[in-house]
């Protein structure tokens, strides 16, 4: 016997059959003639073109790894800073996944609906499906070209292919589609829909971390790969190259530190050594350094901090610090004051040191993307129009008082806005001597320690920041897990 509730399933299923085949025969009764070869070809292309695209940027996503010929380092073309925003997941999926979902859809579709062996009612159909993942891919990309341009001010040029490709696909089909104007606006309602379900996933689920995590797991092993990368000398840039000449191994000149004396010769210098003598003179001391440095063994007075699984290694009391030399944790940080997620990235970094009872000290290299001072990056984006100074002056202030860099470097960093340079120097004249502080900065030091955080930078593989660098972990990308830093300073930090 056939109970009633199984009849009821039945007959609702049949229903809502019946009601898809009846939306199906509405479209494909409101249909004109298929459309011909050229719109075929035309719209064969775009999608090759933006599914080879969105292949690519999943790929990179999937591996860490660098987009290749696009910028980096806070330009308006800027891949890496797009691709690490929030924007390019949607609750947690890569947009690019769902991006190579549609373009495989519409490619699908489209053979279904070109080829001849296919029954007329199938290809029918497939014209159906195209316009409608046409439609959608056309109006996510008016979304995400918006984003990049008014929300993220940079722009991902692979990205910017794909959509340029949905854009002139759609216009392609509002031109030469086979549905009828009742059947276009059903299926361009449809592409709505599913533009607000991406929308919203996006805007009101909840914030991902956008870093990426680079391992060392093979230190360099011969000291011919390593590099210790001493800080700028106090002589001339041509005293600074003729030294880094002599010795390929080292980042030579000496360090600040062993220099530091040659601050009480000047006077000296002038009256006891004649005008022709002085240019040799410093060269001669920094000699003199060099030597007496390297006799002295590395632990009996430094502290030694390595990167990149050990390629890179710097001189702890002879970088821009916030902490103590000795505390019991330390790693190197790469940033710009003026770059949001590196504000975030600090305070998750600040919440972690007080975690840590302050056993955590930070080197702290300023990395300007700003093309006046850094040639990683090609167009400088208007809201880092002053990173150079900014951090020029927070070098100058640690050169000056080494105690006080901490006090300006926590200010720049507090709250939304970037202060401006000259928010900035009135906040420095305040912690140390404003007329050593225009001295230290006119001597041109400064520019030379960002030269050095540049050339790091570029060693390290240049691109996205703030770079949180261990010795076999780097952490590119905004962070903000207190608990996971913590973390990962316990395990990583020297």
């Amino acid at each position: 016997m056939i109970s009633t509730h199984s009849v009821s399933s039945t007959q609702h299923s049949t229903n809502n059959a019946t009601l898809r085949l009846g939306a199906i025969r509405w479209f494909i009764q409101d249909i004109k003639a298929l459309p011909g070869w050229p719109v075929t070809l035309v719209l064969a292309l775009c999608i090759i073109v933006a599914i080879s695209a969105s292949v690519y940027l999943l790929w990179t996503n999937l591996t860490s790894s660098p987009i290749a010929g696009c910028g980096s380092g806070g330009g308006w073309v800027d891949c890496e800073n797009v691709a690490s925003s929030p924007w390019a997941l949607w609750l947690g999926v890569p947009v690019s996944f769902l991006a190579l979902g549609i373009y495989l859809a519409m490619a699908t579709a489209l053979v279904t609906g070109s080829v001849s062996w296919f029954s007329r009612s199938v290809r029918k159909v497939s014209w159906v499906v195209v316009t409608t993942a046409v439609f959608a891919a056309g109006l996510s990309a008016m979304w995400f070209v918006a984003l990049q341009l008014i929300v993220l001010k940079h722009i991902c040029l692979y990205c910017m292919i794909a959509h340029t490709c949905s854009l002139v696909a759609t216009v392609t089909m509002l031109l030469a589609s086979p549905l009828r104007a009742k059947a276009m606006l059903a299926a361009a309602a449809l592409s709505f829909v599913g533009l607000a379900v991406l929308v919203v996933g996006q805007v009101f689920a909840r914030p991902q971390d956008m870093h990426r995590i680079e391992k060392f797991d093979n230190p360099a092993g011969s000291e011919s790969e390593q590099i210790e990368f001493a800080p700028p000398t106090e002589g001339s840039p041509a005293e600074e190259a003729l030294d880094e000449k002599s010795n390929d191994e080292l980042f030579q000149p000496p360090t600040t530190d062993n220099l530091s004396a040659t601050a009480l010769w000047p006077d000296l210098v002038s009256v006891y050594f004649p005008s022709q003598a002085r240019v040799a003179f410093p060269t001669f001391l920094a000699t003199e350094m060099i030597v007496d440095d390297a006799s002295v063994p590395e632990s009996a007075n430094r502290r030694i901090v390595a990167i990149q699984g050990g390629a890179i290694k710097l001189d702890v009391a002879q970088w821009p610090l916030v902490g103590s030399n000795d505390a019991k944790y330390v790693f190197v940080a790469m940033f710009d004051y003026c770059c949001p997620p590196c504000r975030k990235t600090y305070m998750t970094v600040s919440r972690a040191r007080e975690n840590l009872d302050d056993q955590l000290a930070v080197i702290c290299l300023p990395v300007p993307l700003n093309s006046t001072c850094n040639p990683s990056v090609r167009v400088t984006n208007p809201n880092f129009e002053e990173s150079c100074e900014l951090a020029k002056l927070a070098v100058a202030v640690w050169r000056v008082d080494p105690t006080r860099f901490a006090s300006l470097h926590n200010w720049m960093f507090q709250g939304t806005v970037v202060p401006s340079y000259a928010d900035a120097k009135m906040k420095a004249a305040t912690l140390v001597d404003d007329k050593k502080l225009d001295a230290e900065i006119a001597s041109g030091i400064p520019d030379r320690y960002i030269a050095k955080h540049v050339e790091i930078y570029q060693k390290v593989g240049a691109g996205a920041i703030p770079k949180l660098m261990f010795p076999r972990t780097s952490i590119i990308g905004e962070y903000s897990s207190v608990e996971g830093m913590v973390d990962v300073i316990r395990h990583e930090a020297k």
